[in-house]
């Protein structure tokens, strides 16, 4: 069991997160409750674990937030296992050559039994980043973590990952709650608060990117 590992009872569904591998990668599996059917956001490291947290439901999709390396170690095995189609934005596909069965883009609604969730895409930490939003929860995949935002490699990308969070992020209602792709979960609310430090600071500094945090 990772450190981060949680099972969220919602009314109509169960999230559970899933913390594994030597990075800290969370892999989420949201399920219906009324119909068992589930998906699978992420795919990271082993699929053991995956398919174990899939016992007893029945998956629909593959969602991929980003597709670099430790996103998708287990991505093959998990879609030989289950069989089922993975969807991914576009832009990832290109950039990563990860070949999925359907894009998915920004406002698209991936449905599963009675549950919805909405894509928002958040470029910033890759162009093809996606967050999957449901009413009071969201999984940003690294779009942003408690204390800074996903890892940049240009100030260019740090200033795009800034807009995204700003414009796509921080407009979710403030106690929604977001399950990142590695670590702790954090709220909208929090998240705000953290990054008022980082703007009163005067930053971002010209040229800074990188593994950047809020707080400096």
């Amino acid at each position: 069991m990772g450190e981060f590992d949680q099972t969220v009872e919602l009314a109509e569904a169960t999230l559970q997160k899933l913390n594994i591998g030597p990075y800290s990668n969370n892999v989420y599996v949201f399920t219906c409750k009324e119909t068992s059917e589930c998906v699978i956001i992420d795919t990271s490291y082993a699929a053991e674990p995956i398919l174990a947290a899939c016992q007893g439901a029945r998956p629909k999709y593959i969602l991929q937030t980003h597709c670099h390396g430790d996103h998708i170690d287990a991505i093959d095995e998990v879609r030989e296992r289950t069989g089922v189609p993975l969807g991914l934005h576009p832009e990832d596909s290109k950039e990563f050559g990860v070949k999925g069965d359907f894009d998915i883009n920004d406002g698209d609604t991936i449905s599963f039994g009675k549950i919805s969730l909405k894509a928002i895409h958040t470029p910033g930490h890759c162009r093809g980043m996606l967050m999957f939003s449901y009413p009071g929860h969201c999984v940003c995949g690294d779009t942003i973590f408690p204390g800074g935002p996903g890892k940049t490699w240009n100030h260019e990308q740090l200033l795009t990952s800034i807009d995204t969070i700003k414009n796509r992020v921080f407009t979710l209602p403030d106690d929604t709650v977001l399950y990142p792709g590695h670590g702790a979960n954090s709220t909208v609310a929090n998240s705000k608060k953290e990054f008022a430090v980082f703007e009163a600071a005067g930053r971002p500094k010209p040229g800074e990117f990188g593994d950047v945090t809020w707080a400096g």
